[in-house]
């Protein structure tokens, strides 16, 4: 008979997981910490907090039983190995505001950062967690259990007092750190989140007013991961918006600056559709005021509002089929823009408010974003893992994005300008994009740190010819922020003496 492998006492075998996972798992927090000139000190006294407080959590954890233990020594080392394939690959912080956006993905958005080497990273995970669902393990009494929490944490304490200069660089980069600490940074953080989302109490009222206006039109297209940088219209050496560009030179729309209040998009919608905090948002409040409220987007899950109409994916792609457009177009936002006209027939004399929130230019395949046949620039990058494309191909990857949408917003205009109604259309991303500069990806990183790609967003004003006569934009202010939308919107339709209105958030006189 082989010999049986003596098991090993609790507290060892839980020493041997934090180290286990400190090394496997955490190499991004202690390479941002070398990086941000800490030091070996610092990152050495980060490696002793982290296997305290690791032997802190799962010794307590150990009181619901060896099994209960071992499936979650193994649960976690797949889901480390998840979060450091995102952190790794794609330079994100996991957040409690990237978490909150992880619990609102659908699937097909989740889907595109599948394949590559997501699935070397799962074997990682799977290969540790199976060592540790065999490792055979003593029991402890809760005596001894309780003295290796203690001792833990003992060294915590004392490591911490012996090096108090070391907490400044904790405080002043403790949201990163956070964001890079595995397994706390997904699992606290998607905690905070679902808690956030739970808190949500009833919304306040706007009072109502008369409504000024008869039979506008006022489009607001929402775009999604557009940053300015990569527009044509705004000084970019390649020519992504031609379109726009002829607009421009002709004084037929307006080419303005703006910043994002935020680098992701829920709060970036916030921050366009609400006017206080607390209170209904723009399509609710036009709503309650006889304004006809459609929101059409192609993005899965629509947010549940109470408008006129907000169709689901699948309805909305019967429409467009019953309405005529190319079925080879229904799943990219020219559909959007064609699909105007028939909007307008469908509400013929009414104030209406039509939101489009487009698929845009949101990564990681900025190649399924637009169709197949549109490339004006190539060679394009197909890879859901963006540092492993030649960065000239991920830009022009993304720089179709942005040519595609100026196709978009062409055709929203032309079908804007061949109405006699009076007619608005405004054009504001959520946020911009990362595509590598300073080793990021993508967007989502803390405000305070963002790179200014991923804040600064293009804002296009269109005013149809019928319109004209009796509403004028301000002079340019040389930036705008995202809040000045509502108020815009509701002078459009008559409502400078609503409450929620601030005349010095509205682009329009």
């Amino acid at each position: 008979m082989s010999p049986r492998i003596a098991p090993l006492p609790l507290s060892w075998g839980l020493l041997l997981y934090s180290v286990v996972s400190l090394v496997f798992f955490n190499l991004p927090l202690l390479s941002f910490v070398l990086k941000e000139n800490g030091g070996f000190g610092m990152a050495f006294s980060v490696c002793v907090a982290y296997i305290c407080a690791t032997n802190m959590v799962f010794v307590a954890l150990s009181v619901l039983g060896l099994v209960v233990l071992r499936f979650l020594l193994a649960l976690f080392s797949l889901l480390n190995a998840l979060a450091l394939y995102f952190v790794g690959t794609y330079h994100a912080l996991l957040t409690r505001e990237m978490m909150g956006n992880v619990l609102r993905t659908n699937f097909n958005e989740a889907s595109a950062f599948l394949g590559g080497h997501l699935w070397a990273y799962v074997l990682l995970g799977l290969v540790v967690g199976a060592v540790f669902w065999v490792l055979p393990l003593k029991t402890a009494p809760l005596r001894n259990k309780a003295y290796f929490f203690l001792g833990s944490g003992l060294v915590f304490a004392l490591w911490g007092a012996i090096h108090t200069k070391q907490w400044l660089f904790f405080d002043r980069h403790a949201k990163t750190i956070g964001g890079l600490v595995a397994p706390y940074n997904y699992s606290i953080n998607t905690a905070r989140a679902a808690l956030l989302s739970l808190k949500k109490t009833p919304l306040k009222r706007f009072a109502l007013v008369p409504l000024q206006a008869q039979g506008r039109v006022v489009v607001l297209a929402i775009g999604e991961s557009a940053r300015r940088a990569n527009y044509g219209i705004y000084g970019y050496n390649k020519p992504t918006t031609p379109k726009l560009q002829e607009l421009l030179n002709h004084h037929e729309i307006l080419a303005l600056k703006a910043t994002s209040c935020a680098t992701y998009t829920t709060a970036a919608l916030s921050c366009i559709l609400n006017a206080k905090r607390g209170y209904e948002n723009l399509p609710l409040f036009l709503h309650r005021q006889g304004v006809k409220v459609v929101w059409l987007s192609l993005n899965d899950g629509p947010p549940p509002m109470d408008v006129d109409w907000s169709p689901p994916l699948l309805e909305l792609h019967r429409w467009f089929r019953q309405v005529g457009l190319d079925p080879k177009i229904i799943d990219y936002d020219e559909a959007l823009a064609l699909a105007l006209p028939h909007l307008l027939a469908r509400y013929p004399k009414d104030n209406l408010l039509v939101i489009l929130h487009l698929k845009g230019s949101h990564g990681p395949l900025y190649v399924d974003k637009i169709p197949k046949d549109f490339a004006p620039f190539k060679p394009i990058c197909t890879h859901n893992e963006l540092d492993a494309c030649q960065s000239a191909a991920l830009i022009n990857a993304y720089d179709n994005t942005i040519a595609y949408n100026d196709r978009v917003l062409d055709l929203a205009i032309h079908a804007l300008h061949h109405t006699p109604r009076q007619a608005v259309l405004l054009y504001m991303s959520d946020h911009g994009e990362s595509l590598g500069e300073h080793g990021l990806y993508l967007h989502g990183t803390p405000y305070l740190i963002a790179p200014d790609f991923q804040k600064q967003v293009p804002f296009i004003v269109y005013l149809n010819p019928a319109i004209k006569t009796s509403l004028q934009a301000k002079p340019i202010k040389p930036n705008y922020h995202q809040d000045v939308i509502f108020s815009s919107v509701l002078h459009a339709f008559g409502l400078q003496k609503s409450p929620a209105y601030n005349p010095s958030l509205d682009i329009f006189q």
